[in-house]
């Protein structure tokens, strides 16, 4: 396979609907059994920034930097990771990372978060770095 030329819109696409059904509790479930004990009921979510990149089998690397809510809770910054592979004529999700961005900080001005994310691939006895995404947490707080 080649890389896939369309890896924004596949990214930014996938990105869309994945949110749409994971913020409604009567879908959610249709998404993976795991996520059937959430509890929150309302989610309010921006997105910052999706970063994508082509991958060499034809899968696209996802990486979502955004501010959640649930329910009456403090927003947090948060970080999600999807690698989708080709399957026919679509994608499935292979991966899928998520991380609140939480620090134990009382600094006046504390560091900000970033995310990294490295695809390793073997070569020989060693390994090589097939993709880097990084990406400082800086939100538009207004």
């Amino acid at each position: 396979m080649a890389l896939n030329a369309q890896y924004e819109v596949i990214g930014k696409g996938f990105v869309q609907q994945y949110y749409a059904m994971f913020d409604d509790p009567a879908q959610r479930p249709n998404l993976i059994n795991m996520y059937n004990s959430l509890t929150f009921q309302k989610i309010n979510r921006i997105i910052t920034a999706i970063d994508s990149q082509p991958m060499f089998d034809g899968g696209v690397l996802i990486n979502v930097l955004g501010r959640l809510q649930t329910d009456e809770d403090q927003p947090h910054a948060y970080i999600q990771t999807f690698v989708l592979k080709p399957i026919g004529t679509s994608f499935y999700v292979q991966h899928d990372i998520f991380r609140l961005a939480l620090h134990n900080t009382a600094d006046e001005d504390p560091p900000h978060a970033f995310s990294q994310i490295f695809v390793l691939k073997p070569l020989g006895n060693s390994f090589f770095c097939q993709h880097d995404i990084f990406r400082l947490g800086i939100h538009d707080s207004a």
